[in-house]
């Protein structure tokens, strides 16, 4: 009797489909625990950065640095976050607000930030599942798309303008108002975001996109300090987030109002830190 030293055919061939059919099953699960941990990460950014805002208060008088990035303070008011910079040769800071940037550049622009002494590292300010610092945005991929930050403040708090908030004290009820948000930004007005998430509290549209990198759903931090995982309930939110022009063609697009109303934007407007959209308006 010859000796059989292999699989055969068949045999080979089950062990390739059982693996498949292992694989198949697997592979959801991993997906789902690879989004766990980056909604897990992120959370832990939106508390690092509510905290570093709240500890930059309350090492000057109460007050609140500026919501928009710029790369100088403004009325004596320093930016929370600069654009990219680079140094002269005599360590002043060059301002690079648009075209092509490095990554370098980018970091830069977050550590000459008012915040970032609070703060461990720069990683805060990017979303895990924020890819854009890879492949770009809808408007292309070259080094000016290549946006890093996924964070921004919500316009009411720039913080510059004489009729805007300047205390954080004077904020009632801090566990449900906002700070930071996740938004998405695609590098139309330069090579960063150039100023805080703009949106009309009680107006019933939105104008600015979140960033839904959460399987539809995006991380809030709140002015105590915590952050929270909204699940948007509304798909016209989703697609609104993933695409204003596609939202325009179906008759929600920037600016104009819900019909029917979307229950996501009560959400926002109790969470939003003031009635109106600014605090010069």
């Amino acid at each position: 009797m010859c000796k059989r030293d292999g699989f055969t055919l068949i045999e080979l061939l089950v062990v390739i489909a059982v693996i498949a059919v292992l694989m198949a099953i697997l592979m959801p699960a991993l997906k789902i625990a690879r989004e766990q941990a980056r909604g897990i990460s992120c959370l832990a950014n939106q508390r690092s950065l509510a905290q570093a805002y709240i500890m930059y208060a309350d090492d000057n008088d109460g007050s609140i640095c500026g919501g928009f990035a710029r790369h100088t303070p403004t009325d004596g008011v320093p930016p929370w976050v600069m654009p990219p910079l680079d140094y002269s040769a005599g360590g002043a800071i060059v301002g690079m607000a648009s075209g092509d940037v490095t990554l370098h550049q980018r970091l830069n622009g977050l550590r000459e930030g008012a915040l970032c002494p609070f703060l461990r590292e720069t990683a805060v300010f990017n979303c895990p599942g924020d890819n854009r610092k890879n492949l770009g945005t809808s408007l292309g991929n070259t080094p000016a798309h290549q946006i890093y930050r996924s964070y921004s403040l919500p316009d009411y708090l720039r913080g510059t303008a004489p009729s805007d908030p300047k205390k954080l004290f004077t904020f009632k009820d801090q566990a449900n108002k906002m700070l930071f948000v996740e938004e998405i930004y695609d590098g139309s007005a330069g090579n960063y975001n150039h100023d805080g998430w703009s949106y009309i509290p009680y107006d019933g549209s939105l104008w600015d996109p979140l960033g839904i990198f959460h399987s539809d759903a995006c991380t809030f931090s709140f002015m105590d300090g915590h952050a929270e995982r909204k699940k948007w309930e509304d798909k016209r939110t989703i697609i609104y987030c993933r695409s204003r022009t596609e939202a325009a063609a179906l008759g929600f697009g920037k600016g104009q109002i819900f019909n029917p109303p979307n229950p996501d934007l009560e959400w926002l407007d109790a969470r939003y830190p003031g009635k109106t959209h600014m605090g010069s308006l």
